[in-house]
């Protein structure tokens, strides 16, 4: 019977804690570009909250922020069983950036606050605290809300929305006539040197009035302007008001002027945004907006891990980004408006998977862009390259791609989305794309490269270098000398599948037959002619065109040897992804000692403790139902407490070296 007691009191605070995560969700307006989730329930569980006291402590938040009541984040007065957000929200005038920090004692969170200022009563029951400029904190019983205000800095560069608001522009240039320079230091007592123009000869001119000009034939007057040389008032006024330019105290008046006019300004943008930032505020507060709808609610909080960062509309980010408002485009034709990506929502997911830390994204895609991927990426990774995933492999990288499908459908998706940005050429770049899709035989190119590609990274080996030195005899003449050296380098493979190799083997022969390159034993091998670079090596297998930087890997694999003790893990990778990077972590210590790096006295705990981890991968399943997704992880040592605490650990760590 107690027990039933106990599962329904854990049912309803879990619906509590539900209810109160909506609430504070639906505190998110409808039209956020970029929104964030921090589950702090599931960060305090899986990091530990012992240890997130302790790294708090010595990283000194308790000491500066007054709290010494055991050093324990419980006593912050902030609810860690739920969940905090974050978000952006942007007009054409300004930023706006909010934080929602849900509350369990009010009274402990005011405490944090006792250096910032003093509380003052706001509506709707919050108590606000002053911050600095464009910045304001309001909290009630239940919640704490940062709010943050920026303005957009191309939206006072149109002259008519700045003089709206009484700003006005001001440069500190000095005035033509201060560039239309007269020299007042060659000023002599009957003649003045006047320069008119930069490309003409100076002119002397007379003090005293000149001749009246002679008498002309009215039948000799061609059309135009006489231009007569200054008279000697004209120039005394040019001779004063250079003068008073060159005195120091003129320069200073101007500088005055910008700078004050500049103050003034700030102080407007500045008046600007608080206003801006207040009137927000009170909106949010007294819930004028459109909240989020239910299904953009479920996407933020469902299968919510330690964060997840999430964007509503990406191409309308993008666009929001792109400077066509403030740059010339539209003068070229150029509609950046107009431009489409096909790109819809996108989400970011940082979790925790035992001693694994994974970062998990995916964008939404439209319903053409979605159909034509999964048409590109439609294709398998050839079953033979798992063979040359070994225990002597350091790391590869795999990528499967349609070939066929790409050559045919990848021009009209360009014309698409992107003839846009072409303003006037779009017919043109429209009708270069068709002619490219008609003149590519994409069925015979996948037959000579289908799309599927694996590049393996197989230990190390000495290699001999040629390269090129010089020698200098007793007159400084350069010799040239080719030198030989030893380096250790990583193996290399890249292969990929070819059912039709004719064309690649004709242009190797072709090159052999032209001295370029030379083969042996059916491997062809192509240097630099200043040997300067280490030998590629090529071997066609089968339905397989490898291409190496060792001779020998090439010949046991021409000879069908064993390369190794197959790698499980790489081949799983490899076969469940169209494409993958895996990097064997635990091998990086003793392939940086082959190579004879050193790393440093300081990073050599670092670089030893590297043996207990596993591989960072970074791979993608291509498309999963209108989503392109893609995930990063790392394998952590194990640990009981897993991945998160394990990283807590290690910044104790480096803290307590302090």
């Amino acid at each position: 019977m107690k027990s039933k007691f106990l599962l329904t009191g854990l049912i309803c605070l879990s619906f509590a804690a539900k209810v109160k995560s909506q609430d504070l969700i639906k505190q998110i307006p409808a039209d956020a570009e970029i929104i964030a989730a921090i589950n702090a329930r599931d960060i305090v569980q899986k990091a530990n909250a012992q240890k997130l006291n302790e790294l708090l402590q010595k990283a000194g938040f308790f000491e500066k922020a007054g709290i010494s009541a055991n050093n324990d984040i419980n006593n912050l007065g902030v609810d860690l069983s739920q969940t905090a957000y974050f978000y952006t929200r942007k007009t054409d005038s300004i930023s706006f950036m909010e934080f929602i920090l849900p509350l369990r004692n009010k009274e402990q969170f005011e405490k944090l606050l006792h250096t910032i200022g003093e509380p003052k009563a706001l509506a709707n029951g919050y108590t606000s605290i002053g911050m600095k400029a464009g910045n304001i904190l309001v909290y009630n019983d239940k919640v704490a809300r940062f709010v943050s205000a920026t303005m957009n800095s191309t939206f006072l560069d149109n002259d008519s929305i700045a003089s709206r608001y009484g700003i006005k522009r001001v440069e500190y240039v000095a005035p033509q006539s201060d560039i239309d320079y007269i020299e007042t230091d060659s000023v002599a007592a009957d003649s003045v040197t006047v320069s008119w123009e930069e490309d003409e000869k100076l002119i002397p001119v007379p003090m005293s009035p000149p001749p009246p000009p002679k008498a002309i034939e009215p039948d000799s007057v061609e059309a135009g302007i006489i231009e007569l040389p200054p008279s000697a008032a004209d120039v005394a006024a040019v001779v004063a008001e250079a003068e008073e330019m060159h005195d120091p105290g003129y320069y200073d008046s101007l500088y005055t002027a910008y700078e004050n006019q500049n103050r003034k300004n700030d102080s407007i943008r500045n008046d600007l945004r608080d206003q801006w930032l207040m009137t927000e505020t009170n909106r949010l507060l007294a819930g004028r907006y459109d909240i989020l709808p239910a299904s953009e609610q479920d996407k933020i909080v469902k299968k919510l891990g330690l964060a997840r960062l999430y964007i509503p509309h990406v191409e309308e980010l993008y666009h929001s980004f792109m400077p066509y408002k403030s740059i010339p485009y539209y003068y070229m034709g150029i509609h950046m408006d107009k431009f489409r990506t096909g790109y819809q929502d996108g989400m970011l997911d940082l979790v925790q998977e035992g001693n694994m830390i994974k970062m998990k994204a995916s964008v939404g895609l439209d319903k053409e862009l979605a159909e034509m991927s999964k048409k590109m990426y439609a294709r398998k990774p050839n079953a033979k390259f798992s063979k040359y995933l070994t225990d002597k492999t350091l790391g590869f990288f795999n990528v499967n791609i349609n070939s066929e499908a790409y050559l045919r459908d990848m021009p009209s998706y360009m014309a698409k989305y992107y003839s846009s940005l072409l303003g006037p050429q779009q017919d043109i770049l429209e009708w270069g794309l068709m002619a490219l899709e008609i003149a590519l035989d994409e069925k015979a190119i996948a037959q000579v490269m289908p799309g599927d590609h694996l590049v393996v990274v197989n230990g190390l080996r000495k290699f001999k270098k040629d390269y090129i030195d010089y020698t200098y005899d007793d007159d400084y003449n350069a010799t040239e000398v080719k030198k030989t050296k030893e380096e250790t380098l990583p193996v290399f493979i890249w292969m990929f599948t070819s059912k039709d190799q004719r064309l690649i083997k004709k242009g190797m022969d072709l090159a052999v037959s032209k001295q370029i390159g030379k083969v042996q034993d059916g491997i062809y091998s192509f240097s630099s002619k200043k040997a300067m670079d280490f030998p590629v090596y090529v071997l066609l297998k089968e339905d397989l065109v490898m291409v190496s930087n060792d001779s020998l890997s090439l010949n046991d694999i021409r000879l069908n040897k064993t390369l190794g003790v197959a790698n499980k893990e790489f081949a799983k990778l490899m076969k469940q992804n169209k494409m993958s990077a895996v990097f064997d972590v635990k091998k990086l210590p003793v392939m940086l000692k082959e190579m004879d790096v050193n790393a440093g006295r300081q990073f050599e705990g670092t670089i030893e403790k590297l043996k207990q981890y596993g591989s960072t991968s970074i791979t993608s399943k291509g498309i999963v139902g209108n989503r392109a997704v893609a995930e990063m992880s790392t394998s952590l040592p194990q640990t009981k407490d897993g991945a998160l605490s394990y990283m807590i650990d290690q910044i104790i760590a480096e803290l307590n070296k302090k």
